[in-house]
């Protein structure tokens, strides 16, 4: 087959979702040209939507050395950058774009979610702003912006952006789920309700749906509710911690203390920063400072469930009694 028309074939399979019919076919399109910039720069785009970030890389090299001015390969390779973590590299790289292509919104878009990896919120809703002046119908913009929002504090223009992207994107879960928090942040758990159950006619096994609905019920007072979500979070992903943690208090409250300790001693067996992360949070007069550092999930193998006397040892039956918070707050989606 001709180099042309191979090449136009990858591309439409690329279209299609079909990422590995189209690497093959831009395989052979680079066998039989070796000097074609925008085939690397195509197959690097391949390997970054396979998730093969250094690859996209090295093929992104390929293209820029061949013609260094490509704005799609400097944009691209921004993009893949920011995945490695090499977040200054990316910025430059999507400034190169940008003097290439300064009315690509995509480029603004995405040259604000590296920056707001640095950390600076504000500068990145710069870079929004831009975007959203360049195509008011990107609804990635908007959610990307309400995470800005979200992590500046600024919870109002967080849910009115997640407002906008669903009017975009009826079906873009994430919104729904951070709308959901910023809600229930607010104290309104009913309004937060209701995005999770949106989120689940969506995806029925989402995870962080379900615990964080869990959270909102147990704010409720809800405790049966709660841990009914908790346990749907715990099926969906057996080494949730935090949901473990929650259900742990929620039985307590409700004096399942049996099943409180089958909880907090499961907690124990798989990840023991999670009770060096509860006794810091009981130290301090408000868990606010350890929410962004909750455990993670680090699964050892551990041991099998006993009715055991925990609350009266490790885990502080008073604090538990007095506890109105839970031990993990409800989960941000920052993706």
């Amino acid at each position: 087959m001709r180099t042309q028309k191979l090449y136009q074939q990858g591309l439409t399979k690329a279209k299609q979702g079909n990422y590995r019919g189209a690497l093959n076919d831009l395989n052979q399109v680079i066998d039989q040209n070796p000097h074609y910039a925008t085939a690397y720069s195509n197959r690097g785009l391949l390997y970054y939507y396979l998730r093969d970030y250094k690859q996209a890389v090295k093929d992104l090299d390929r293209a820029l050395r061949i013609n260094p001015k490509l704005p799609e390969a400097y944009l691209n390779r921004g993009n893949a950058w920011r995945h490695l973590g090499e977040t200054e590299r990316a910025i430059q790289d999507l400034n190169k774009a940008l003097r290439l292509n300064s009315k690509s919104d995509v480029t603004y878009n995405n040259l604000g979610l590296a920056i707001a990896q640095t950390g600076d919120y504000e500068t990145a809703v710069d870079y929004y702003n831009q975007a959203l002046k360049l195509n008011t119908k990107n609804h990635k913009t908007y959610y990307n912006r309400g995470r800005a929002y979200y992590l500046m504090g600024k919870k109002t223009e967080a849910i009115q952006d997640f407002n906008q992207t669903l009017q975009l994107s009826q079906n873009y879960i994430k919104a729904y789920l951070n709308r959901g928090l910023c809600y229930y942040q607010m104290g309104e758990a009913e309004q937060a309700i209701c995005n999770y159950n949106q989120a689940l006619k969506i995806d029925p096994y989402n995870v962080y749906a379900y615990y964080n609905r869990g959270c909102a019920y147990y704010n409720l007072k809800q405790m049966e509710t709660a841990i009914d979500d908790f346990d749907h979070a715990i099926q969906i992903n057996p080494n949730y911690i935090k949901a473990y943690l929650n259900r742990g208090l929620a039985r307590y409250k409700l004096g399942d203390q049996t099943g409180a300790n089958q909880d907090f001693y499961h907690v124990m067996c798989v990840n023991a920063d999670a009770y060096v992360y509860y006794q810091a949070q009981r130290s301090t007069s408000s868990g606010e400072g350890y929410s962004k550092n909750a455990p993670q999930v680090e699964v050892n193998q551990g041991g099998e469930y006993f009715y055991t006397t925990f609350l009266n040892g490790m885990w502080d039956t008073a604090d538990l009694d007095q506890r109105k918070s839970m031990i993990c707050e409800a989960e941000f989606i920052n993706d």
